[in-house]
């Protein structure tokens, strides 16, 4: 038997870290979960920060050139249950020419122009009041007895700390919850496998095609990739879910690769980056070379970094599930509404023709629900009662095990069903709004999130335009 190769370590200098900034409310990362979050706090008068990684907000909505967004009563375009900050988004779109009039915006799936999302949650986070750090990774916390005292923070400043009477965590990963020793799960039941990762790219110089042609073509591309011979899971033309993230015509923003792995690991996401940004060129060169309509595309760009759909779920009081998503269940201590349908992609990265959602290769037990006979068509039991939607309690975003630390966006309390649901961009923004209120009443109150009445948090939301 080999013998494993032992682990080295260096032993770093103790040292003292500046307190940077302090404030009422700080939030960490500025995705769909964060800025949203902030801006709800800085409104209600809290001092507030918000600590992104990046050099621009909006998270996988610019990062990862991901949409459209979801803002839809399922199956009823024309029943909006967008509201608040996610609504005002929109509308700061539409006045710069980042989203279409309301002649001709569809609100089940709204196409946005992510270069133009910057500009607007720049816009309304300074109108707010929030103080900015960007270019800033948090690496840990401090904590004092069961409350986070500063989260640590690295930058081209050095090593930093940011103090706050409540956190709110909108990493994507849960890493607040995480060091903080909440407890948490991670992918599905049955082998604690999570969906795997993917991106989405820009193409240009597409062509429209009629349905014939598109119906000949995609019989192309399926039998290419039964035989292995395209890295995509579907075929892709020119429809409103293709162009998500663009305006122009002859552009589409496809949504087509997969990559296996825990992201959480840096090793994982390395492979992941590398594997997708060749299996996108491959996409792109074969669709040129045998699809009528890419005769003469060419690859615009890729996202700046690997699409993530599932790693941590901190635990909270309520555990968010499938059947809540599929029966559109109501709860009393709502914060937000769900719409989307429960959208697990293979964890084993796997996809055939016949389904693009299950490759039928993957024999686990209990079986996924990628298995299960509500997948044999199309989504019939997988979604919210047409034309409803589902509650999103409170209890979701408050975690077991600490005193004053909200959870924001993916990583809520929720099991691999329901979070595959409740993780898309408008539903996100929507429970970060809701954290930002929760924070603003716990550090004006001096109380701690859990005691926090969901009824408060109610009334403050809709009075602010929410749809509760």
């Amino acid at each position: 038997m080999e013998k494993s190769k032992k682990k080295k370590y260096v032993v770093e200098p103790e040292r003292k870290v500046e307190v940077a900034e302090e404030a009422d409310v700080v939030v960490i990362g500025g995705g769909p979960g964060g800025f949203p979050a902030a801006i709800a706090a800085a409104r209600q008068g809290c001092k507030t920060l918000i600590v992104e990684r990046y050099g621009l907000f909006g998270g996988l909505a610019t990062t990862g050139l991901m949409g459209p967004i979801f803002g839809f009563a399922w199956g009823d375009p024309k029943k909006s249950i967008l509201g608040g900050i996610p609504l005002e988004v929109i509308r700061g779109l539409q006045k710069i020419g980042g989203a279409l009039d309301d002649k001709n915006i569809r609100w089940d799936s709204i196409r946005f122009d992510p270069e133009l999302l910057k500009h607007v949650i720049d816009g309304m986070l300074l109108e707010a009041g929030v103080k900015i750090l960007l270019h800033s990774l948090a690496v840990g916390i401090a904590k004092q007895g069961d409350r986070i005292d500063s989260v640590i923070l690295e930058n081209k400043s050095g090593r930093m700390a940011v103090r706050g009477k409540v956190f709110i965590d909108a990493t994507g990963d849960g890493d607040l919850g995480y060091w903080a020793g909440c407890a948490y799960t991670k992918g599905r039941p049955a082998d604690g496998r999570m969906q795997s990762m993917g991106t989405k790219f820009r193409i240009g110089g597409v062509e429209p095609m009629t349905d014939e042609e598109e119906k000949y073509y995609a019989g192309i591309v399926k039998k290419a990739m039964d035989e292995k011979k395209i890295p995509a899971y579907h075929a892709f033309f020119e429809e409103i879910s293709e162009n998500g993230v663009t305006l122009r015509k002859g552009e589409i923003t496809p949504t087509v690769t997969r990559c296996p792995g825990d992201a959480t690991n840096v090793y994982d996401l390395t492979r992941a980056e590398l594997k997708i940004r060749k299996d996108t060129l491959e996409i792109v060169d074969f669709y040129r070379k045998n699809v009528k309509g890419y005769k003469n595309c060419y690859l615009i760009d890729t996202p700046v970094q690997m699409g993530i759909r599932e790693t941590r779920q901190i635990l909270g009081g309520y555990v968010l599930n499938g059947a809540d998503v599929m029966e559109g269940r109501r709860f009393p201590d709502k914060i937000a509404r769900g719409c989307w349908f429960m959208d697990i992609h293979c964890p084993l990265g796997l996809w055939s023709s016949k389904s693009n959602l299950c490759s039928q290769k993957c024999a686990i037990e209990p079986p996924c629900i990628m298995k299960q006979k509500y997948y044999d068509q199309l989504y019939p039991e997988t979604c919210p009662p047409a034309g409803s939607y589902y509650d999103i309690p409170y209890r979701c975003i408050v975690p077991e095990g600490t005193g004053n630390l909200l959870v924001s966006g993916r990583p809520i309390s929720a099991d691999h069903g329901g979070m595959s649901s409740a993780r898309v961009i408008g539903t996100c923004m929507a429970i970060g709004e809701a954290a930002g209120i929760a924070a603003y009443l716990a550090s004006s109150e001096n109380k701690t999130p859990k005691v926090v009445v969901a009824g408060d948090i109610q009334k403050i939301l809709e009075k602010n335009g929410v749809p509760l």
